[in-house]
């Protein structure tokens, strides 16, 4: 499969342009209608549980999937009928390690570069320089059934890379990883943001979604917000209150008393407050149960979207 030709790209284009997208599985419904516009050069997140629809919209971008209904295009090319330059445009790294274990870091960046058609010595030389850049040239030569698991995810970061692609693509990419493989990983996709590479990424854990220009939040395969990382955050403004006390219930029902709602289905309680300095001690005089913790913190993106949904991000932090 030759490199796509892009010359002068019109950077006016969408890197991704997606309008009434929908797909079923029999009666199952995992994309509903998603509209959703990514710009050329801008690190995108797509935020949500596990089953809210990410890996589906994911599939349908990188090719794997047809939508049952709406349209979906990348760089300008459609999904559906232009699949081969949609590929060819595009890097992609899997929750799944795609990667050939028997082979040593090297010659699986070469057999990448080749399969994709470029000419030896420029894989060779596209091998060198990712190998080196992502800190990877001690794994060049060693079989990658051999390497730590944060090496193998920068390995098929790298091999993504080889042909130079306009946007890559990112499917919860860095599952399963120690915190600090994490953090070294991203450190590396910030990189290709701020070198001005299109991402397109999905994750359910709100810290990696902060390396994003925009997020949008995603919930039972509809798009329920989307914007910058700062501008969810203060669509809530105020503060948030978390109570973990000797009995929710009664506390719950003392606050809803009192004007305030209690987000979420417990263990603890969380009060989106304007001024939650101002609020807090006569709640805490007052409320007629036994207080555990309290804890009081600037809204993040959980907050948001528990606010929005009514229920949390599966594992919203980090693992």
């Amino acid at each position: 499969m030759p490199p796509a030709s892009t010359p002068a790209a019109d950077t006016q284009v969408p890197a991704v342009d997606v309008a009434g997208l929908v797909k079923r599985y029999g009666p199952v419904e995992a994309l509903r209608g998603i509209d959703l516009q990514v710009r050329q050069g801008e690190r995108f997140a797509l935020l949500g549980p596990n089953g809210a629809g990410k890996t589906t919209l994911f599939s349908i971008l990188a090719t794997l999937r047809s939508p049952s209904g709406g349209s979906a295009r990348v760089l300008g090319r459609d999904v559906v009928t232009e699949r081969d330059a949609v590929r060819r445009s595009m890097g992609i790294v899997f929750q799944e390690p795609a990667i050939e274990r028997k082979l040593n870091g090297r010659d699986n960046l070469l057999l990448m570069g080749l399969f994709y058609g470029l000419p030896p010595s420029v894989a060779r030389r596209r091998a060198v320089e990712l190998l080196e850049s992502l800190g990877l040239a001690d794994a060049a030569d060693r079989p990658t059934d051999t390497l730590s698991g944060g090496q193998r995810r920068k390995l098929e970061l790298a091999r993504a890379l080889v042909t130079e692609p306009r946007i890559l693509f990112l499917d919860e990419a860095t599952l399963g990883l120690d915190v600090d493989s994490r953090r070294s990983f991203w450190d590396h996709v910030r990189t290709l943001g701020e070198a001005g590479r299109t991402v397109f990424f999905t994750t359910h854990y709100m810290e990696e979604a902060e390396v994003a220009d925009r997020i949008a939040l995603i919930a039972a395969g509809r798009i329920v917000a989307l914007d910058t990382p700062r501008a969810l955050k203060a669509r809530l403004g105020g503060g948030v209150i978390t109570l973990e006390t000797d009995d929710d219930a009664r506390a719950r029902e003392w606050l809803a008393g009192r004007g305030f709602t209690a987000e979420g289905t417990g263990p603890g309680l969380r009060l989106l407050h304007a001024d939650p300095a101002a609020a807090l001690p006569d709640i805490l005089r007052h409320l007629p149960v036994a207080v555990r913790r309290v804890e009081v913190h600037a809204p993040g993106l959980e907050d948001v979207f528990l606010k929005l949904t009514g229920s949390k991000l599966e594992g919203g932090g980090a693992p």
